[in-house]
């Protein structure tokens, strides 16, 4: 639901801040309902509704033929989705609309407005010649560190729901934000093939592809033996894509084309059981590809693989591949009902709670407007005694962001009283008891004592396994344990190797690790983490930060004479 104007003769563009829903008093009640990892909070016709919602579906489970469930960015939490219709809110755009133009007149080239794009919503219809020159984007897509939501304004009868798509921009979201971190290779070859990628109604048709350069695919088409040769695979999986500098540029453009390849490659011709295979090999990839699993996966090595991929080269850029779901796709049914006051505070509140971030880092000047709609809305259930444990939790949320931690605690105390939390309320309470006990040390020399450490421990241990993991969480777990009258033991500190494995270029997690293993007895592995760190950092103060502790520890461990 925000604005986005770009010049007519210009690149430029200018971040506008979303309405602020006006409720009207007209018009259909709020309606709730939920699919497999969504909820859906809409004030459209329930056929509106219900075409939306089970495009979605559609388009989810279609594009799990190119990049699975598991392998996709997930959340303990079911993604929130609010539809509202455009009919109700003829009032709310004109205060944006005024700011838009004129900022434009003061900033920008001359501008019109273009046509409604559902792009930032995950999903979008066939591009128009306006869209192209300037988006008026009357819907937006926004996330936490463990959740996400939308906002979509819809123009009821303005879309055709067997058109829409998923956007890249979505697809690259849940692809870069999955932890475990997948294999550049996989995400490039994704990207590139979703961007080949079309939509029919129970299947995805990917068209051929583009091999380095125009000029090089019209070699590979007409004059084979003088376009460039892929990659030996043993030498792309080692490699990983090569920085980008001038000097570097020719091979870097290689690389990536070969991903793009490769995975249409390991698709093409597979049956399910085979395609799952593959995916299975993806998971495991993230930690590397030996010959060994390769060969398990597709039944050859890699030289023989080498020349299988050089032979399928002609082939990926003259012909398309359509993927088919095993099984037909069988909507769930969708039961709408009234929206409870609940409902409504709590996905309508939370959403607006991650407005005030967006608005903090691009309109300012509006946060305080912005952070009062959220408390408003919050407060309108809490105050009619809604005690929801997930109204809570964002009460709580919503004061954390507005830096009133003392209001945040008792939020998210109640909260952890009544039901499980979500990761970041999990951490955030954590944090706040981190707070107070350091403030009052209860144990030897200044230290915290074995129950405030527990009470600390006690929610971030209940999130560490929900999804997403937080690398903030095993931070805390480090700090917690830096501050301990009781020393931790390798046991104790086992919770930190797996914190490293998820979040390997995570330098702050990395350093903490390697000084609580150096400090408590354990310079072996202490060593390990700083090699580890000085790898994956790039910036020059993290790497003298490791230099120094490796010059600890190597102190250390210097035998005596």
């Amino acid at each position: 639901m925000a604005l986005r104007l770009h010049a007519a003769e210009s690149n430029d563009a200018v971040t506008l801040p979303p309405f602020i829903v006006e409720e009207a008093s007209k018009g259909p009640p709020w309606r709730y309902t939920e699919m497999p990892g969504f909820e859906i909070l809409s004030r459209c016709r329930d056929r509106t509704t219900r075409e939306l919602a089970l495009a979605h579906y559609r388009l989810h489970r279609l594009l799990e033929l190119l990049l699975p469930e598991r392998l996709q960015l997930a959340f303990a939490a079911p993604k929130a989705i609010i539809f509202y219709d455009e009919a109700l809110q003829p009032a709310a755009s004109q205060e944006v609309i005024a700011s838009m133009m004129r900022r434009a007149t003061k900033e920008q080239a001359p501008v019109d407005l273009g046509a409604l794009d559902l792009g930032r919503f995950g999903l979008r219809g066939a591009p128009s010649a306006s869209s192209r020159r300037i988006s008026f984007l009357p819907n937006l897509r926004l996330w936490d560190r463990d959740e996400m939501a939308v906002f979509a304004i819809v123009r009821d009868g303005g879309y055709d729901a067997d058109r829409l798509v998923l956007t890249g921009d979505y697809v690259s979201y849940l692809l870069l934000n999955r932890t475990p971190a997948l294999p550049w290779w996989f995400v490039s070859g994704v990207l590139r093939l979703y961007e080949l990628t079309d939509y029919e109604s129970k299947a995805l048709t990917i068209h051929p592809i583009t091999w380095i350069s125009e000029e090089e695919t019209d070699a590979v088409k007409h004059e084979p033996k003088t376009a460039t040769a892929p990659l030996p695979l043993a030498e792309f999986f080692s490699s990983g894509p090569p920085a980008a500098t001038p000097e570097n540029e020719a091979r870097r453009k290689l690389w990536i084309a070969q991903g793009t390849l490769f995975l249409r490659w390991a698709l093409d011709g597979r049956t399910p059981a085979q395609r799952e295979a593959f995916f299975e090999f993806v998971v495991h990839a993230t930690t590397g590809v030996t010959p060994a699993a390769f060969q398990r996966c597709f039944g050859v090595d890699f030289a023989a693989a080498d020349v299988q991929l050089a032979a399928y080269l002609p082939t990926a850029v003259r012909k398309t591949v359509t993927l088919r779901p095993a099984h037909p796709l069988v909507p769930p049914p969708i039961e709408l009902r009234d929206a409870s006051e609940v409902d409504i505070a709590r996905i309508k509140g939370d959403w607006e709670r991650l407005e005030v971030g967006f608005v903090r880092a691009h309109t300012p000047e509006l946060t305080d407007k912005y952070l009062e709609q959220a408390r408003r809305t919050l407060h309108r259930a809490y105050d009619r005694d809604g005690r929801d444990p997930r109204l809570l939790a964002a009460l709580g949320l919503c004061e954390c962001d507005a830096g009133d931690d003392a209001a945040a605690r008792e939020f998210l105390e109640a909260a952890a009283r009544l039901g499980p939390l979500r990761p970041r309320a999990g951490y955030e309470l954590a944090r706040l008891r981190l707070a107070a006990a350091a403030a009052k040390p209860e144990g030897a020399g200044d230290r915290l004592s074995v129950d405030q450490v527990k009470s600390v421990f006690t929610p971030l241990f209940a999130v560490r396994e929900a999804a997403p993991p937080l690398p903030e969480v095993y931070e805390l777990i480090a700090k917690v344990w830096a501050c301990s009258a009781v020393p931790p033991t390798r046991g104790h500190l086992a919770v930190l190797d797996e914190g490293v494995r998820l979040f390997p270029r995570h330098s702050s997690l990395v350093y903490q690790t390697a000084a609580l293993f150096a400090d408590n007895g354990f310079p072996a592995e202490g060593a390990e983490y700083v090699r580890l760190g000085v790898l994956f950092t790039a910036d020059a103060a993290e790497r003298e930060r490791f230099t120094s502790l490796k010059a600890r520890l190597d102190a250390a461990t210097v035998p005596a004479k």
